[in-house]
């Protein structure tokens, strides 16, 4: 049955006891119909730790279209303005969804307390809550925070017990067999054996890297660096006068394993302790979930075989693998790579690791740990 409604042809057709309407709205085809644009959209970012009073102080508008001409107020946790201002200038686009960013510098405002900031504009956003304090006040919670993340990621026999860390660990790092960097492949592998250089160092100590349990001197280096300027320069927040957050004794635990990985009698830097993946003949740090202190019970090394920029020695199997790591199973079971300064030039690679010259610039630089 078709009728004529308002120059639209209604069409029923019923199909059992099911009414089925279809709709042609004069000449206009499916595919000619145009859906909305999008709504513009923005949002303010601000820095959720705080603001100390007497610094300068930014948060930024992100917004799908330009904001030119808009203003933003602050207002205090009783909802009372106490700054507006423009929106400053466009500085470029922080993605294709968000291709403008204002800035919204509010240095004025220095009274400790909860803020909001409200932008009226094309876009109308409003930033989360945050507050504006003393330094000491605004970064006491975020530094007792980080203290607590480097004791927890202490590795040796000085570790420092809490709910995350029963157990000390890697303590056969104390007596680790050493070898020369490898040759590696722009993916980080290699092939053949590690040569080992004969000796034996001390690499027990220092922080595991970012989410696994190799030591670097790149980064513990440059962290270690921070840590010692935090506490000279900023005793009361980072020193002894610190109540919550003095980093003097992690400061000193990071200087003295860097101490520990230039060995002055044979001449020699050693600047990695341990490695990331494995592969099918050795598992790697990344292959393998457990506590720290597991490694150190793993089993017997049988060969070190470098089958990976991060290989590790073979040993007794484990489910679903033809090997284990033994780096640090029993003394010696980890290995450090090393540099030494009588042998080839030093250079950096584009990973800012140590290679020997003999390696290719364009390969990363992943040095071994076990042994």
């Amino acid at each position: 049955m078709m009728r004529a409604e308002h120059g639209i042809r209604v069409r029923l057709a019923r199909s059992g006891s099911l009414a089925v309407l279809v709709v042609a709205m004069g000449g206009l085809s499916a595919t000619a119909a145009r859906s909305a644009p999008a709504p513009s959209s923005a949002f303010v970012r601000v820095n959720q730790v705080g603001y100390p009073a007497a610094a300068s102080k930014r948060a930024y508008l992100m917004a799908s279209v330009a904001e030119t001409g808009g203003t933003f107020t602050v207002r205090n946790a009783s909802g009372q303005a106490v700054l507006s201002a423009p929106v400053g200038a466009d500085l470029g686009s922080w993605s294709s969804t968000y291709s403008h960013v204002h800035s919204l510098d509010f240095d004025a405002v220095a009274t400790a307390g909860s803020y909001t900031i409200s932008v009226s504009g094309p876009a109308a956003a409003t930033s989360p809550t945050f507050r504006i304090d003393t330094g000491a006040n605004v970064y006491a919670e975020p530094l007792a925070n980080a203290l607590f993340f480097y004791q927890t990621e202490r590795d040796g026999p000085d570790f420092i017990p809490n709910a995350l860390r029963t157990a000390p660990a890697h303590l056969n790092d104390q007596n680790a067999t050493t070898y020369l960097t490898p040759s590696v492949n722009p993916s980080g592998r290699f092939s053949g054996d590690l040569t080992p250089l004969g000796a034996r160092m001390d690499g027990s100590g220092g922080w595991w890297d970012a989410g696994d349990y190799i030591k670097g001197v790149q980064t513990l280096g440059y962290t270690t660096d921070l840590l010692l300027a935090g506490v000279r320069d900023f005793p009361g927040q980072m020193g002894p006068g610190a109540p919550t957050s003095d980093f003097t004794a992690e400061a000193r635990f990071g200087t003295d394993w860097l101490l520990r990985m230039w060995d002055d009698t044979n001449r020699t830097f050693y600047y990695q302790v341990g490695i990331g993946t494995g592969n099918a003949g050795a598992a790697g740090d990344h292959d393998i979930w457990r506590l720290p202190q597991a490694d150190d019970t793993l089993g017997e090394p049988t060969r070190c075989t470098a089958t990976s920029a991060t290989a590790r020695c073979s040993g007794p199997a484990l489910p679903g693998r033809s090997s284990v790591p033994t780096w640090r199973a029993a003394a010696p079971r980890r290995s450090a790579c090393a540099s030494r300064s009588s042998g080839p030039p030093i250079r950096r690679s584009p990973t800012g690791a140590c290679s020997p010259a003999s390696t290719s610039s364009t390969s990363p630089i992943r040095h071994p740990r076990a042994s």
